[in-house]
């Protein structure tokens, strides 16, 4: 079997090099440089370049489909937002010589798009944050609505199309109206649909799926420890846990009516008070914590695979181990000098947030019972040296 893998400089793109090479699966890895963090893993059979899918979408397709048709690959595996928006309205081209284990391009961009997912949320019964949608980031007639700060905004996608070419948008907070405004003046992407919604505090938890045309062949759940910004963002520890009824059911809800097919992260935070667990999105592709549940006994990869090939296999509920924890080692030095260097206010976390002293020497645990470190494996080295070295230098 011969996978290619999209963006290899992703720690998604890593862990699925590693979980399929390490089964016998010849992987491909393309990426905007020669040199990448999954190009450097031994189980990496060949690297290669490709066009940036943002500034190119075009040339990047082009480039995957010469590779696809030179190669005879079995199965490509787009790893990023980016790399599925431009794919997904190009799967036509690729019909005949691979396997996509991606669902339909509007399937895709309905479930990505926060505005219209929180919406479908609602109307069956999801839970989600207190939400004030904005449809045109016009906010005279809504802002008398928003009577609690600090707010979050959301934009509606995480990318938008600009002529040809794309671009990322980001999540903002404000502290006030007048906050308020200047992040809808400073932000063109805003005049698109976007959200405005109340900030949660609690731990955020992840339910990961597979699914083939709607129907669950396989879940797993973890929750965050620690994240990069600590505010809120990358998860860089995580930890496996049971599979928690009231998640499970409103993924289902959502994705079962889809007819998902392929792999998503279906990403929650549980209100401190309520203990309810809210909806905050859901990334229809590999996550970035995908190590965790390989890690943990599920390899999401290579079950996807076998899905893609018609070989359907279905996961035993709970069928791995909780307890297990993933560490992203830079990703959380990354976080700890943010907490050093600025103060609570700067950084926009909740009253509840550990001191500084408690967040040091929290970092400072570095052995503990079935923890596993993300991309440092004595077993494969180089990933962990490239990605050291890409840090020193930018740094």
């Amino acid at each position: 079997m011969r996978v290619l893998v999209t963006d290899g400089n992703e720690r998604a793109a890593l862990a699925v090099t590693r979980a399929l090479g390490r089964e016998a699966v010849e992987v491909i890895v393309g990426a905007e440089a020669k040199r990448s963090l999954a190009g450097a893993s031994r189980y990496c059979r060949e690297s290669f370049s490709y066009p940036s899918p943002y500034q190119d979408p075009q040339g990047f397709v082009n480039a995957l489909v010469d590779v696809v048709h030179k190669q005879r690959v079995d199965a490509l595996f787009p790893v990023s937002d980016i790399a599925m928006h431009v794919i997904g309205p190009e799967k036509a081209r690729f019909a005949g010589y691979t396997h996509i284990p991606t669902p339909e391009a509007e399937t895709f961009h309905d479930i990505s798009d926060k505005y219209r997912l929180m919406q479908r949320a609602v109307a069956q019964g999801v839970p989600i944050p207190e939400t004030i949608f904005v449809p045109d980031g016009q906010l005279d007639s809504i802002l008398e609505q928003v009577r609690e700060f600090p707010v979050v905004i959301k934009p509606g996608c995480s990318l938008v199309k600009e002529g040809k070419q794309w671009r990322k948008t980001s999540v903002c907070y404000a502290e006030s109206r007048d906050a308020l405004r200047r992040v809808y003046n400073q932000n063109p992407y805003l005049r698109h649909p976007s959200l405005i919604q109340q900030r949660v505090v609690g731990e955020g938890q992840g339910l990961f799926v597979l699914m083939n045309e709607g129907v669950p062949l396989g879940m797993f759940a973890h929750r965050r420890l620690r994240e990069r910004p600590p505010s809120g963002g990358v998860s860089v520890l995580r930890e496996s846990i049971a599979l928690p009824k009231a998640m499970v059911d409103a993924t289902l809800k959502l994705l079962q009516r889809a007819k998902w097919h392929g792999v998503a992260m279906v990403e929650f935070k549980v209100d401190a008070v309520s203990r309810r667990p809210l909806l905050m999105e859901i990334n229809g592709r590999f996550w970035g914590s995908l190590q965790l549940a390989i890690d943990a006994g599920v390899n999401f990869p290579l079950r996807l695979l076998h899905m893609a090939m018609g070989k359907v296999e279905v996961l035993p509920e709970n069928g791995y181990r909780i307890g297990v924890k993933s560490r992203w080692l830079l990703g959380d030095l990354d976080q700890l000098v943010m907490r050093m260097r600025k103060n609570d206010r700067q950084l926009n976390l909740p009253p509840d947030a550990p001191s500084r002293l408690q967040a040091l020497l929290s970092f400072c645990r570095f052995f503990e019972r079935d923890m596993f470190y993300e991309v440092e494996r004595l077993s494969d080295l180089g990933p962990s040296r490239f990605e050291l070295m890409r840090y020193l230098k930018l740094t």
